[in-house]
């Protein structure tokens, strides 16, 4: 890297060590993780001739600690699967925080085999590059470009073939397409990859002008342990997504004697798995078609949640569990679990909601999946 080129970045960084508590914090606490990133990067060939390369979120400023979220695990399980294709796209593949972003190491929350690196450890290393994918989370996409140095940016435009895909995984976050269209300047192919059947459309393929191909969620019926009715407890377990009518609707469900209300968050992935298989229904306040339904019906809970547009197919319309309005949902919610609270009424009801969201999540269907996009074999061409 060329004076000229760390002299602004590195002139920040001190500025910013001397303002920050945070930022000195960051120094003292990243220097171990930088040493290990440096000794694991070696381990990976420097004449890859071909890296793909997935973007995570950064660890919090504050804390140091890692996000997670549905988003965060699919990232990491597109990322594994990616690594058993080698033999399809001849790659090598590693994952990076957000350019300029506070270091961790490995996600501790969920289980995985992944390393994180810096992506300005990826000059250096891999300069005989010709063939690079990055795979770009929606809400980075629009700052991605800022955020790298002049010496990334100079090895990105030396390699002959650059492809960035923008990993779409809430449709509700995606950039308007001109934000997209800059990624142009500095890649020679822009995909886009749909974690929803709902927003992966010609439609949608046409909205973008880019080639749209379906990657779907990481969520699949094998990955859960699945308690029928007789061992469930009389527990409902609530995604603590904000919402106008949350209050409401709680104080509705207080009024179903012994019912259990747990809300989903300060836990680490395998204690939510737990939680969600001893709980006989889930209620969703958020996208709708989400973990906190998903996750839960794989685990033979019954799923609630408002139909939304943006996520949901038609064919969830009709499904028991599934309100057109919140206002439907206030209504019914109380009768509807204490009419469904037997071994036959709830068995039939939970097993549509099983074989719908199976349709549409399933493993063999989401590998396939990634391997086709490695064939560009896409969706929507």
């Amino acid at each position: 890297m060329t004076f000229r080129a760390i002299m602004p970045h590195t002139l920040k960084a001190v500025f910013r060590f001397f303002k920050y508590p945070e930022e000195r914090k960051r120094l003292f606490r990243e220097i171990p993780i930088k040493k290990n990133q440096n000794k694991k990067i070696k381990s990976i060939s420097a004449d890859s001739k071909k890296l793909i390369v997935f973007f995570v979120p950064a660890a919090d400023r504050h804390t140091g600690l890692e996000s997670i979220s549905g988003g965060v695990i699919s990232l990491v399980s597109l990322c594994e699967e990616t690594k058993k294709l080698s033999a399809v796209h001849h790659a090598e593949t590693l994952m990076c925080v957000y350019p300029r972003g506070f270091l961790f190491g490995k996600h501790q929350n969920f289980p995985n085999n992944t390393d994180l690196f810096r992506f300005e450890q990826l000059p250096a290393r891999f300069s005989g590059v010709n063939h690079l994918i990055l795979h770009i989370p929606e809400l980075l996409a629009p700052y991605f470009k800022g955020l790298l140095l002049k010496d990334e940016l100079k090895w990105i435009r030396q390699i002959a073939h650059v492809h960035i895909n923008v990993v779409n995984a809430n449709i509700m976050l995606m950039p308007v397409p001109s934000k997209i269209n800059e990624l142009e300047e500095i890649a020679h192919e822009v995909t886009i990859t749909a974690a929803h059947a709902k927003y992966c459309t010609q439609y949608h393929r046409n909205f973008y002008g880019k080639p749209l191909h379906k990657f779907s969620a990481w969520i699949s019926p094998e990955q859960y342990t699945f308690v029928p009715f007789e061992e469930k407890e009389n527990c409902i377990v609530v995604s603590p997504d904000f919402n106008t009518y949350r209050d409401e609707v709680l104080q509705k469900l207080r009024q179903i004697e012994g019912l259990k209300i747990v809300v989903l968050e300060n836990l680490s992935y395998l204690e939510f798995k737990q939680v969600i298989a001893k709980a006989k229904w889930a209620l969703t306040f958020g996208e709708g078609l989400d973990g906190y339904i998903l996750e839960p019906v794989f685990s033979g809970a019954f799923g609630i949640a408002v139909f939304n547009e943006d996520f949901f197919t038609d064919d969830f319309k009709t499904l028991e569990g599934i309100y057109a309005s919140y206002d439907h949902l206030c209504r019914s919610i109380v009768a509807d679990i204490k009419r469904k609270d037997n071994p036959i009424d709830f068995k039939i009801a939970q097993k549509y909601q099983f074989e719908l969201c199976a349709k549409y999540y399933n493993y063999s269907q989401y590998r396939e999946n990634i391997k086709k996009f490695y064939l560009q074999e896409y969706t929507f061409k």
